[in-house]
């Protein structure tokens, strides 16, 4: 699968994005990204969920970043936390050449909105809806890690303009049933914003890998065929033996979610094993032997990727 910051070399970005700083729903953004002479400047032809003809005035340039809406879609609506689906075309407000598109196949992975490591093309999906086509103006500073905060550039430059297609959005966190503890399992708390804090207990772990249900949901059932949508956190079960801590977590490392193919070999088989079989909308609590040690993941099933 395919990502935006994987493409952004070819304007010159070589640090792209990721210099950038209970219901399914996110976080609502203090405010929506607003649109501006530059994003408005940007015209894009052809039919929605395909490649389009994007014309961009040569020498175009933004002191901020600015979305227009150029299609409106009636669906859900994209909040902070919220993982999206777009097929996109990235153009050099330069030259007013495309620079890089998706592939537009169905299969670039999903951009969590709000999410740091996407910058302000994360921030620029919060408020848009399913079906929009975004045309974004943004300055070329704001990708490449050289302005800090997004739309914090007072000085004009060279813009950079992604024309995006809102194709699918999952829910930012799991929406089960909560279920009832699990005996000699973590503990685990949720944030507001669903985020799970993971208590290891003093005692050993398991011998062997385990699993609880912590949210049952009602979705599709993922199968070994397919490309889950997740957010996990892991900690390490230290126990008697010392301090546990936080060893990876996609809500608080600003990757937002992950798309995982869930086929034999391509992720640890104890993640692999507590996604395969459940449901959209579950959470699993998984103990999980590796070799350099025992870690507890709490992984939120949030959808699977088109076929």
């Amino acid at each position: 699968m395919r990502t935006i910051p994987a493409l952004l070399v070819t304007i010159g970005l070589a640090a792209s994005l990721t210099g950038c700083a209970a219901s399914g729903a996110g976080s609502a953004p203090s405010a929506c990204p607003a649109p501006g002479a530059a994003s408005a400047a940007v015209t894009a032809t052809g039919a929605f969920g395909e490649e389009p003809k994007v014309s961009v005035p040569s020498g175009l340039t933004t002191s901020g970043t600015q979305v227009s809406v150029l299609r409106s879609g009636d669906g859900r609506q994209i909040e902070e936390g919220t993982p999206t689906l777009v097929e996109y075309t990235l153009v050099d407000g330069a030259t007013g050449k495309v620079a890089q598109t998706s592939g537009y196949s169905g299969q670039t992975a999903p951009i969590t909105a709000g999410a740091a490591n996407y910058g302000a093309l994360g921030s620029a999906l919060e408020c848009a809806h399913v079906g929009d086509r975004l045309a974004v103006a943004l300055p070329k500073s704001e990708l490449s890690g050289a302005a800090t905060v997004p739309g914090s550039s007072s000085k004009a430059e060279d813009a950079v303009i992604a024309v995006m297609d809102v194709k699918q959005a999952f829910d930012a966190r799991a929406t089960g049933t909560p279920q009832l503890a699990g005996d000699g399992m973590p503990a685990v708390v949720l944030a507001p914003s669903g985020a799970p804090g993971i208590t290891i207990p003093s005692w050993s772990a398991p011998e062997d890998d385990a699993l609880h249900l912590l949210r049952k949901g009602s979705g599709a059932e993922l199968t070994a065929e397919d490309s889950a949508v997740i957010k996990y956190t892991a900690v390490s079960w230290a126990g008697s033996n010392g301090e546990s801590s936080v060893i990876g977590s996609s809500w608080t490392d600003g990757s937002g979610a992950q798309a995982i193919p869930l086929a034999k070999g391509q992720v640890i088989d104890g993640v692999r094993n507590a996604v395969v079989g459940h449901r959209v909308g579950d959470q699993v609590l998984a103990i999980v032997h590796q070799q350099d040690g025992t870690t507890a993941y709490v992984i939120d099933v949030l959808g699977k990727m088109p076929a």
